[in-house]
């Protein structure tokens, strides 16, 4: 029982981890002011696009001018603001040719990313119920629990493949054109180490929920040794054959009140 309440432990402290590393990649962006200012996407140089600045960060929810250390103006906030230097700024001859010819590829990769994102959040949460009941051995909670944090796992782990890939190729694509570009290391290492606490979370519930089922099948066998230990005995005691120091079976036990007297032994005389 130790080690269930330790892998219980462990799995629900994992999950508060990726759950609480995962609300804060999805929140940052809905400020740029403070230490918010310093979680960001992607950072280029997108001199002589229509209508943008001369160095660009992209946030969750806006894309923002950032000059001087600091963050300036800001387009206006948007829940699924894409990644597409296309759709952010308009057609230009400066954009890079990557940006104009594959502009579907970074506007769904970063708008399913996000979408994940989100979608793996909803199961962390669902997930986290059941884990708190199964501390308390309830059996169907560990079963449920597994399930939610396996599809926050993938849903998340999506979202980071997703993210990272729509990034580095809009990383590459602003190098081929002789651009200055990078992408912010603190959020991706927010990101995957919430995909790398959620996966110990699966891990160690699905160690709780195989030592649950052998638990289970122990305590069935044991039932059903003892249940047919019983009639066996019960068999003995019609047959005649009970020993009178054996222990009666639970279903023959007499009631308190009635005395008990010992059966003698049949002798048999010879002459």
């Amino acid at each position: 029982m130790k080690f269930k309440g330790l892998v219980s432990s462990l799995s629900l402290l994992f999950l508060l981890g990726s759950g609480l590393l995962t609300f804060f990649v999805i929140l940052s962006g809905s400020k740029t002011t403070g230490v918010m200012r310093h979680f960001y996407w992607f950072e280029a140089d997108t001199r002589g696009f229509s209508g943008a600045p001369s160095t660009t960060r992209w946030y969750n929810y806006k894309w923002c001018a950032y000059e001087n250390d600091k963050v300036g103006s800001c387009s206006g906030k948007k829940a699924d603001m894409p990644f597409s230097p296309k759709d952010n700024f308009g057609n230009s001859p400066n954009l890079p040719k990557q940006f104009r010819k594959h502009r579907n590829t970074y506007y769904y990769l970063s708008r399913v990313g996000w979408a994940m994102l989100l979608i793996g959040l909803f199961f962390l949460i669902i997930a986290l119920l059941p884990v708190l009941l199964s501390i308390f051995r309830v059996g169907i909670a560990t079963v449920l629990s597994t399930l939610s944090v396996w599809a926050a796992l993938f849903f998340i782990t999506v979202a980071a493949c997703l993210y990272t890939a729509c990034y580095v190729k809009g990383r590459n694509a602003f190098h081929d054109a002789g651009r200055h570009a990078k992408m912010n290391k603190k959020m991706f290492a927010f990101l995957w180490t919430s995909v790398f606490l959620l996966l110990l979370s699966s891990l160690w519930s699905l160690i709780l929920s195989t030592f649950f089922g052998i638990q289970k099948t122990r305590q069935r066998k044991e039932y059903q040794y003892v249940g047919n230990s019983s009639r066996d005995d019960s068999y003995n005691v019609e047959k005649g054959t009970y020993d009178s120091g054996v222990r009666e079976p639970y279903s023959e036990k007499r009631k308190w009140w009635k005395p008990r007297t010992k059966k003698k032994a049949n002798t048999v005389v010879t002459v």
